[in-house]
């Protein structure tokens, strides 16, 4: 938990996956290399502990997730 949010991060033989709640922020590499959904966009970060590091960051600088600004600091 950061804040309010809750961060879920699960790894599977077929990838892995981190999810933000109650945002419903979702970033996995599932089929289609890492990705941001609902759109699919691709991005160039691929080390999921960085990913979730800047999940983090971001949620606590803002206190939720903003999406757009979470996308420009993923890369996208």
């Amino acid at each position: 938990m950061i804040v309010d949010r809750k961060i879920i991060f699960r790894e599977t033989g077929r990838g892995w996956a981190i999810v933000v709640m109650p945002d419903n922020f979702r970033v996995d590499s599932y089929y289609h290399g890492v990705h941001v959904h609902p759109d699919k966009a691709e991005l160039p970060i691929k080390d999921p502990q960085e990913i979730h590091e800047i999940i983090c960051k971001h949620i606590r600088k803002e206190g939720k997730v903003v999406e757009g600004k979470l996308r420009k600091e993923l890369g996208l």
